[in-house]
């Protein structure tokens, strides 16, 4: 079985931001949805040749070469280097501006080379064989080679962030200039999906060189842009690469990102025309775009590819009150969450219980707590004769619409017998505190997965450790049966037997309660109409690319029509 750029690999397959090999990190505020509109399942035409098609975010007409296109963004991330920053959902529109990965997601969900041209497995999948394309060049003029690659795997499994995602690895060969050989310690038939993760995404040795000195790396890349300039929470703007590997892109001249946290200020800034395109969760920015014929609109609740991603509530297993299990049911029990969603949400979601979505193979009743005021007060009321009133900080980000959701969350819990308060810190603060496991509870969001393979990092035991500690398991959550189904969904090429560990997988969540789950959480992005192919992506073969990732996007194709 062979990926190539000539035969496409025809299994379903991975994503971009969970984690076979990855130390990527999406998550932030836990947002509430809106309606839906766009569609991000939508095609393009193929090879960047332009489209008639009108649907929204696609291009209409042919390119146009130049201009300066300035996207709002919804939080800044801490840098650029992959071993050792922490990337959200914005951290990967930032590297997809200077960096390219070694594969990447066709809109069909299969896997497909992009700085790669081949990957091939053996025959028992504990070998993957990867051949680079040739004649690309990073953007200080050095070459991209088997060395480098080799180089960027041993820079991020030495890492304390990303390392403990690469345990799978044994080590990384390169026998040629063009040949990089990953030889895995267990079968892994799904591995080239964490490729497209942040360990995928190629940075230039210089940057290796700068981080062993001790400097703060800048970016060197080999993809459509160049770093100019990053003021952190004001902008990163990037320059043309004019020596870009895919000829004739990209199209645009410049490209800046400014983070906007707030959700009013980012849509009106967008209406009086200071952006070309913003990234929203907001239900009422949503609605108020909705069917403007001066704006286009896509969403991310239509066309989802694999898992959604999806809001809740993070419990940390580690530390009082909530390493107690009777303390997260209370909470789950506690928690009303279609008042939540028809408050928050305009009515255009319901609750999740779990990973899945309904229609989903892996779809099941996991038996996740119903509302039951009742039961959260006799819950608390044992706990209290034990231990007192357990008091609860609930964190968040600092944006007007979390602070009203966490208030009504705050009550509902206070009503059966909790005491919590609430404390709003900045997204990047609040995702070193989830790796460093110092929170009780913390609205957020994550997964979105392609394959559920991908989750593995994320609710091993293997990546467990003491509070203080850099730990991937956010919530400390250390369950024997959940790692046993991981192992079995990672090992097998069997679909119904994978299917059945994940379904094992998402009860053992539910009975473990480490995340109190909310809904499927959205991303919309809205742009003017001047600015073309947002989502119009290929990959360089010409496939349809997944062009709007669960909020991600690829600048390569976008076009200003001046």
């Amino acid at each position: 079985m062979s990926v190539t750029d000539e035969s496409g690999f025809s299994r379903r397959s991975f994503l971009s931001r969970g984690a076979v090999t990855t130390g990527a990190v999406a998550l932030g505020a836990a947002g509430l949805a809106a309606c839906s509109s766009g569609n991000s399942g939508s095609s393009t035409t193929s090879g960047g040749s332009g489209s008639t098609n009108a649907k929204p975010g696609f291009g209409v007409g042919a390119p146009q070469k130049g201009g300066s296109a300035t996207v709002a963004i919804i939080a800044d991330i801490d840098g650029f280097y992959p071993p050792a920053n922490h990337w959200d959902t914005n951290g990967f529109l930032y590297a997809n501006t200077v960096y390219d990965p070694l594969m990447a997601v066709a809109a069909d969900g299969t896997v497909q080379p992009y700085l790669a041209k081949s990957i091939t497995p053996n025959s028992t999948f504990t070998q993957w064989t990867l051949k680079l394309r040739s004649g690309i060049k990073f953007s200080d003029g050095s070459d991209l080679n088997s060395a480098v690659v080799k180089a960027n795997f041993e820079a991020l499994n030495a890492s304390l962030l990303t390392g403990q995602a690469l345990k799978g690895i044994a080590g990384v060969d390169a026998p040629d200039d063009l040949t990089v050989v990953y030889n895995l310690s267990d079968p892994r038939p799904q591995f080239p999906s964490g490729l497209t993760t942040q360990v995928g995404y190629v940075f230039g040795q210089a940057m290796i060189d700068q981080a062993a000195k001790g400097g703060t790396p800048t970016p060197v890349g080999t993809g459509p842009f160049i770093y100019s300039s990053w003021q952190p929470n004001d902008h990163f703007t990037a320059t043309r690469n004019p020596n870009y590997w895919r000829s004739g892109l990209p199209y645009l001249d410049q490209i800046t990102f400014r983070p906007i946290p707030d959700d009013t200020q980012r849509a009106a800034t967008l209406k009086t025309g200071g952006v070309d395109l913003i990234l929203t969760t907001d239900p009422v920015s949503i609605k108020e775009f909705t069917g403007q014929s001066q704006y286009q609109l896509v969403d991310s609740l239509t066309g989802v590819i694999g898992e959604p991603t999806v809001a809740f509530i993070m419990l940390n297993t580690e530390v009082a009150p909530t390493n107690d299990l009777r303390i997260r049911q209370a909470l789950a029990k506690g928690l009303d969450v279609n008042q939540i969603l028809k408050i928050f949400g305009g009515g255009f979601t319901r609750p999740i219980n779990g990973l899945f979505l309904p229609g989903s193979e892996y779809y099941s009743d996991t038996g996740y707590p119903t509302h039951d005021p009742a039961g959260a007060k006799e819950l608390v009321k044992q706990y209290k004769a034990q231990h007192g009133t357990p008091t609860l900080q609930l964190t968040t980000v600092p944006d007007p619409r979390l602070e009203q959701l966490v208030a009504v969350i705050q009550q509902m819990w206070n009503q059966v017998g909790f005491n919590v308060t609430v404390n709003a810190i900045q997204q990047a603060t609040l995702i070193t505190g989830f790796i460093e496991g110092k929170f009780q509870a913390a609205t957020s969001y994550q997964f979105g997965n392609i394959d559920p393979d991908l989750n593995y990092v994320w609710f091993s035991t293997t990546t467990v450790q003491p509070v203080g500690s850099i730990a991937l398991n956010f919530p400390r959550n250390s369950d024997p049966q959940i790692e046993t189904a991981l192992l079995a969904g990672r090992h097998s090429s069997n679909q119904s037997d994978r299917v059945a560990a994940y379904k094992k997988l998402n009860e053992r969540l539910a009975a473990d309660l480490p995340y109190l789950w909310l809904e499927q959480y959205p991303f919309a992005a809205v742009g003017d109409s001047r600015l073309q192919n947002f989502v119009g992506f290929t990959l360089p073969d010409g496939t349809k690319g997944y062009g709007f990732n669960e909020g991600i996007m690829v600048p390569t194709q976008m076009w200003l029509n001046r």
